[in-house]
């Protein structure tokens, strides 16, 4: 087994960050997708048990994120969700043609999910299996913060920040948790790992209004059923989340979700919540039952 960072220049020439975790004997390829305000290097643990157990692992970080961001948390001035989709069709590309002959697959937490469902408007069939872990539900009021966010850009400019749009979104997620300690809590129980995320310099940073853009226009495209064409009907889907995450929504937000999915065409998916759990079930105590659930849908 091997592992080793490299990086892909995109079609405008932004330098993407990977990280590739070669297996022995490899029986198939996952392609992660993280979420928002985090990185690549914090999904090394659970890519390295994928590794493990024979996938080879492509892990990423997205526009304007990690060590290697030109500006922490900002994805792009203009017509950031499509360059981020555009970033994952060539990191998928990048691994077929690395890791040939072998079924692809793609695991995406939180933002990640996003991401995934739009690409996956198009690209269905390019996958084979694929789990969405904290899977931000749909949201009626999207159209409206499509709305919002560009006439706030007008006036903030696309490198400026908005408390007003934090508070609509990350801000949000931490008033469902009582008596929270810290501006993070909401992403788990685990007070190690909100600690880690607090003092990592990578983490938490606040998006940019131009990168709040580009999330809200990716929200709000997720949850149309008409964008899903060429549907692989037969594609296994895993949404995966802690009972007590506050961005899937709780179970309104959870079977709103899995509806979209399935008016869209999609047949085969299978749902698994976890009681005493927040948004990050990779890094809670008993992760382990999550990483083992995760493996066990990637190797059915």
């Amino acid at each position: 087994m091997s592992k080793e960072e490299l990086s892909l220049l995109s079609e405008e020439g932004y330098t993407l960050s990977l990280c590739v975790y070669s297996a022995v004997h490899a029986k198939g390829n996952i392609m992660f997708v993280h979420g928002m305000e985090e990185h690549k290097e914090r999904y090394d643990e659970f890519a390295s048990f994928l590794q493990e157990h024979g996938y080879n692992i492509v892990l990423s970080d997205l526009r304007g994120h990690g060590k290697n961001a030109p500006l922490l948390s900002h994805i792009a001035d203009k017509d950031g969700d499509k360059l981020l989709l555009e970033d994952q069709k060539k990191i998928r590309k990048f691994m077929e043609e690395k890791f040939p002959n072998l079924p692809n697959m793609i695991f995406a937490h939180s933002m990640g999910t996003i991401i995934t469902r739009n690409l996956l408007q198009e690209c269905s069939n390019d996958f084979t299996k694929v789990a969405l872990s904290g899977y931000v539900n749909p949201n009626g009021a999207s159209g409206i913060a499509v709305a919002l966010g560009n006439i706030i850009k007008a006036f903030k400019k696309p490198k400026g920040h908005s408390k007003m749009l934090t508070n609509l979104t990350t801000g949000s997620f931490n008033r469902a948790v009582k008596n929270p300690k810290t501006d993070s809590d909401w992403i788990s129980y685990n007070e190690e790992n909100i600690q880690k995320f607090v003092d990592d310099p990578l983490c938490g940073a606040e998006f940019t209004v131009g990168s709040y853009c580009a999330l809200f226009r990716l929200l709000h495209n997720m949850a149309k059923v008409k964008r899903y064409k060429n549907v692989n009907s037969e594609l296994p889907f895993l949404l995966i989340s802690g009972k007590d995450d506050p961005c899937t929504g709780g179970e309104k937000g959870r079977n709103a979700s899995l509806k979209v999915l399935q008016k869209a065409g999609f047949k085969d998916i299978s749902v698994v919540t976890f009681d005493g759990m927040r948004h990050e079930i990779l890094n809670e105590v008993d992760k382990q039952k999550v990483y083992d659930e995760i493996l066990s849908f990637f190797d059915k």
